[in-house]
């Protein structure tokens, strides 16, 4: 079935455009979470959970 699926879908240039795409959103997505300075950010929501709320 998949194989009937994929033979009428000629165009190449498609997919090659797709996977570039998402391989650049995957990347950038990498270089976003391991910059410079996001370590405190990433420990401050780390914390989050294990914190009580302050009722009045």
């Amino acid at each position: 079935m998949k194989q009937q699926a994929l033979a009428h879908f000629a165009d190449i240039y498609l997919i090659a455009i797709a996977f570039f795409l998402f391989l650049s959103v995957f990347i950038g997505y990498i270089f976003w979470v391991y910059r410079k300075g996001s370590k405190k950010h990433y420990d401050y929501l780390s914390q989050l959970p294990l914190q009580e709320e302050k009722r009045t």
